[in-house]
């Protein structure tokens, strides 16, 4: 019985191959051919159901992918945030490319530098360029939040412009929180030489509604906010600490981070430079288990890379594998 199934698919085989032939050798049309041939195997495997799913025409809709972004979309409802980019007139094709890539996904996104720019656009500052006017920059940037688009969000988040955001994750990850509280969030850090808790610049940083309002209502006199080193980081958080506004846990409860202040590589393979590893307010750790599998920003990112990172996040997936949300 063995021999003779093994003949009929023998037969089988060479029937296939001289029709296939004489499609070629009349020049016929190559996806007509496969057709033909598709229908020839299926009428004579007629007992051989794994070929009739395969190839029955019916069968295209079982394997059709969908998107499904009701949740995503839900969560865009419901976490209202500003996005604004500190960037240089030396680094607008790093502002560009935040613009195409995840900036694309936000709600409301804006770009500050220290000169116009009509083509991203990208807002003008009063202030020079240079490390030791970063705070002042950011200062100037977050105040023409509060007094332009304080109704228009409830958080509001600082980054730079070699900082990629998964706005998504970032949604997610303040949909339970309370934006009426005062509180600011992102890598936290702590300087022990001046003995200050801060967020990390370069891993970005989110105010609530409330700190908000409160840096930009804060009083000349006394000074809250005054510029004693050259680290924008740990000015703003001296400043918020100051206006009563704390730092809000952004750890999950395995104490895997979601802010990143380097690169994914380095996170999950390299490992930081050994003063960012004293920094680290929490506990240290390389590799993907130290990572929240929803993580929100990556730093140091190219205009190339930002480009992978977001054909990575929002295009490449693995085939049959989705998720469900409740």
């Amino acid at each position: 019985m063995r021999i003779c199934r093994r003949r009929s698919h023998q037969l089988v085989l060479v029937a296939v191959m001289i029709i296939v032939v004489v499609f070629v050798s009349n020049n016929v049309d190559y996806s007509q051919s496969v057709r033909y041939v598709e229908k020839f195997l299926i009428n004579s495997e007629g007992n051989n159901k794994s070929a009739n799913v395969i190839n029955s025409s019916e069968s295209s809709d079982i394997f059709r992918e969908t998107v499904d972004e009701s949740v995503a979309d839900k969560l865009k409802q419901r976490v209202r945030v500003l996005i604004w980019v500190m960037t240089s007139p030396k680094t607008v094709e790093k502002a560009r490319a935040v613009k195409n890539t995840w900036g694309s996904r936000c709600d409301l996104l804006l770009f500050f530098s220290s000169e116009n720019n009509t083509e991203i656009p990208i807002i003008e500052l009063d202030v020079e360029e240079g490390r030791e006017h970063l705070f002042e920059k950011t200062t100037q940037a977050f105040d023409y939040i509060y007094e332009n688009y304080f109704d228009m969000a409830d958080w509001f988040m600082k980054v730079d412009d070699d900082t990629f955001v998964v706005m998504e994750n970032l949604r997610h990850f303040l949909y339970d929180k309370n934006a009426s509280e005062p509180v600011f969030t992102g890598r936290h850090f702590h300087e022990p030489r001046l003995n200050i808790s801060f967020e990390s610049g370069g891993a970005g940083y989110v105010l609530s509604k409330e700190a908000l309002r409160r840096f930009g209502t804060r009083e000349s006199s006394p000074p809250f906010c005054t510029n004693e080193t050259i680290y924008e980081d740990v000015e703003m958080a001296r400043c918020l600490q100051r206006l009563g506004v704390s730092i809000l846990n952004s750890t999950d409860n395995k104490l895997r981070s979601h802010f990143h202040p380097y690169d994914a590589e380095s996170h999950v393979i390299k490992g930081l430079p050994v003063d960012y590893i004293l920094y680290d307010a929490n506990s240290y750790k390389v590799g993907m288990d130290a990572i929240n599998e929803h993580a929100i920003t990556f730093h140091y990112i190219s205009p190339q890379q930002m480009h992978l990172l977001y054909y990575y996040t929002y295009h490449f997936r693995p085939f049959g594998i989705s998720y469900t949300y409740s």
